[in-house]
């Protein structure tokens, strides 16, 4: 098995408590990851025998790092009934902490019974991969199985398969080989529980479960040509339920160079070789691999013909993920007879039209050196440094910590003019027209006179303003909305939590929605970020201010609208002030996840 002698030399050497995870040695100053203690004492209380097969090593991780961009499809015969995928179902959820407290949603035998009318005549593998690649993604993610248990292709564990269908055909045979045609990557996703196969049900699943049904499943997954790797779902449940490493070598055996997500432990714990933070955006991190999963419309299997996200909002999110070091992975729900939504695949398209301009910032770099913040942030590759500037400046220039490099030379991606960059004792001073024309934000190319790689990380954002703070909205809708839930901890959102769920909403009758954050002595505001909502979707606000108190009165800072999942205010100049306040204007569905306001570096 080809696997990083290195790692299990630290494991044998240092003790499993002090071991780095895979994927986490740098000689830039980067903290050096370090396996949670949870997972440390699971490590070292496992046979021995499976340490090899528990990671993959950095070069199997290679392709995968490099590919920034994926598409996860969620199918099956259940998407008849429009529902969220397996969460739409009314039924038994066994092991789960919903078990029995489900009240609504499509009777159980009516959900399980779709398979019976299944019939995708519209189905199209290399279609679908066409598309695909035609939206610049690098990997596809479609799912097996999901936790209801129907397996979409031609299993022998079960008759609740696709073979026992009206269409009788394994999609995935034809997923795979169309993979396969276009070069381009595949993974399972794989649902380890199952909630309508009795042995599953029981109390102690995990023997005659894992025997009978799941290690056969996953042997019959990795049986398919090309398979890179299984993306598990095991809803944070204790890898003892699944005999993770028994299950892992297997895998391996298989395949050894594939490749695993977490999700066959608890969040907290990082197993696997990458992070998976759910429709949120992780923060910076470079020493251990992560994705973003998160869809371009509504749910994550088909729920009618739901309209994307827009363009702006769906290339933002890939480019945060990216300055913080990441992988989105981005669903999307074919119709029932196989067809894509045609809204969809333009959106796709869109999104692939920009990576065909602008993918050389985004394929193949890592976040950094400047640590990412209000203002965008920044990717790197060999001695070019890509400054993606979504932030809105306040002021005639943006001015980042110096960059302890020479600037030989830079120039606009896009298509901004009036660009100027200079590495001052100031930092680098970066001067750019706010015109976007058809571009969505400023990308800025520098060549430096060194490898990037060689840089540590460059804080760009100040501390934090929340810890002191007093907030007073003008309305709150109700307590799971209220202001309140935008005080820390309002750091970045990341794997440990799938993402941020409370957020704040202004009453129906709240005509002039506002926050107020207020302090006791003033501070130096530099920059500030405001996420809206909790979903990739089109803005709500039409329009809103920023003001700061000065001199006994209001003094608008910053104008803006549509503020979507990532707005950004840098100020030129840090605003002195002990109060600020945020108004929104013509916001009907205001809703706002997250305020981060920063002081000078």
């Amino acid at each position: 098995m080809k696997q990083s002698i290195s790692i299990i030399t630290l494991i044998l050497l240092l003790g499993i408590t002090t071991s780095r995870a895979q994927h986490g040695t740098h000689t830039n100053g980067i903290e050096p990851y370090y396996h949670p203690k949870d997972l440390s004492n699971y490590l070292e209380s496992i046979d021995p025998v499976y340490l090899p097969y528990m990671f993959a090593s950095d070069e199997d991780m290679r392709w995968w790092k490099e590919a920034k961009f994926g598409i996860f499809v969620h199918w099956a015969p259940s998407v008849v009934t429009e529902a969220p995928l397996s969460w739409g179902r009314k039924g038994p959820r066994p092991h789960h902490s919903s078990d029995g407290t489900v009240k609504k949603g499509v009777p159980q035998q009516e959900y399980n019974d779709t398979y019976k009318t299944f019939n995708p005549v519209n189905f199209d593998a290399e279609e679908w991969v066409k598309t695909w690649k035609k939206a610049g993604a690098r990997y596809f993610v479609f799912t097996a199985k999901h936790h209801y248990g129907f397996c979409m292709w031609d299993t022998k564990t079960t008759d609740f398969n696709i073979m026992n269908t009206p269409y009788g055909k394994d999609v995935m045979k034809d997923i795979a080989d169309a993979c396969e045609k276009h070069d381009m990557r595949l993974m399972w996703y794989y649902s380890q529980p199952d909630w309508t196969h009795p042995y599953y049900a029981e109390n102690v699943p995990h023997q005659r479960y894992n025997d009978e049904i799941l290690f056969p499943q996953l042997e019959e997954l990795m049986s398919y040509k090309g398979i890179d790797g299984i993306w598990f779902d095991g809803l944070g449940l204790h890898p003892d339920r699944w005999n993770s490493p028994k299950m892992l070598k297997m895998i391996r055996d298989v395949n050894p160079n594939a490749i695993v997500n977490h999700r066959h432990g608890p969040p907290q714990w990082h197993m696997g070789d990458f992070d998976g933070p759910e429709r949120g955006v992780g923060r910076f991190q470079v020493n251990r691999p992560w994705e973003t999963c998160d869809v371009i419309a509504g749910a994550w299997a088909y729920n009618g013909e739901s309209d994307p996200a827009p363009i702006g909002e769906v290339i933002k999110a890939l480019t945060k993920v990216a300055v913080n070091g990441g992988n989105l992975l981005l669903g999307t729900g074919p119709r029932p007879d196989g067809s894509n939504v045609d809204n969809h695949v333009a959106r796709l398209t869109e999104m692939g039209d920009y990576l065909a301009k602008y993918g050389e910032s985004i394929y193949a770099t890592q976040g950094g050196p400047y640590i990412s913040g209000p203002w965008g942030g920044a990717t790197y590759k060999g001695n070019k440094v890509y400054l993606h500037l979504m932030g809105n400046k306040e002021g005639k220039a943006l001015i980042l910590p110096q960059l302890p490099a020479n600037v030989k030379a830079f120039k606009a991606l896009t298509n901004n003019t009036g660009i100027e960059v200079s590495n001052t004792k100031k930092g680098l001073v970066v001067k750019y027209d706010a015109r976007q024309d058809d571009e969505l934000f400023p990308v800025i190319e520098l060549t430096i006179n060194k490898d990037a790689a060689s840089i540590t990380p460059i804080a760009t954002s100040g501390h934090l303003l929340l810890q002191s703070v007093k907030l007073q909205a003008s309305s709150d809708k109700a307590e799971s909305f209220a202001s309140k839930n935008l005080l820390p901890g309002a750091g970045e959102d990341f794997s440990e939590g799938i993402r941020i769920k409370k957020s704040w909403r202004p009453s129906d009758q709240d005509e002039e929605p506002s926050l107020e954050y207020s302090w006791e002595q003033p501070q130096k505001i530099k920059q500030i970020s405001i996420k809206e909502g909790r979903r990739l979707d089109k803005s709500k606000v039409k329009a809103f201010q920023i003001q700061s108190w000065n001199k006994g009165q209001w003094e608008t800072i910053h104008k803006g609208s549509n503020i979507g999942r990532f707005y950004g205010v840098n100020f030129t100049t840090p605003v002195n002030t002990s109060k600020l306040r945020i108004t929104f204007e013509n916001a009907k569905g205001l809703e706002i996840n997250k305020v981060l306001i920063y002081n000078i570096l």
